[in-house]
């Protein structure tokens, strides 16, 4: 029951070590991720202060300079937290590595190098998909 228990309880910590890298580790199409100046909806948000604010030519230049700085800054915050995670799960999976036993630890092995060549799959596929978008 108890091995059980530190299985099931294995399994959720790799789900959502695997959870984590998968949202860290991917180009999101933009700088950013998802939204703010530096995501993907950057240039909507631009392009609708310049509309709804009527920005003259100085201010458009601006909010592009403005924009830029927060995506730099974005993109190193984002490195600096993906750095942090993976330090992170490294050190959790030795700690892991170390309660078990060796029939375990072989089993644990696999489940991480399963985990990791689904994690390159899905990163080349999505490659795939935005070269096929940009062309």
């Amino acid at each position: 029951m108890k091995k059980a228990l530190i299985a099931t309880a294995l399994i959720g910590v790799i789900g959502m070590s695997a959870a984590f890298a998968g949202h860290g580790g991917g180009d999101c199409g933009g700088k950013g991720g998802h939204g703010g100046f530096g995501g993907r909806g950057g240039d909507k948000m631009g392009e609708m202060l310049t509309e709804k604010l009527k920005l003259d030519d100085a201010q458009k230049a601006q909010l592009e300079t403005i924009k830029q700085e927060q995506g730099t800054k974005m993109d190193a915050l984002r490195t600096q937290m993906q750095e942090q995670m993976k330090a992170l799960r490294a050190e959790n999976e030795t700690k892991i590595a170390a309660i078990l036993t060796p029939e375990q630890a072989t089993t644990f092995k696999q489940m991480q190098d399963d985990r990791q060549k689904r994690q390159q799959e899905r990163l080349e596929s999505m490659k795939k998909r935005l070269e096929s978008n940009t062309l």
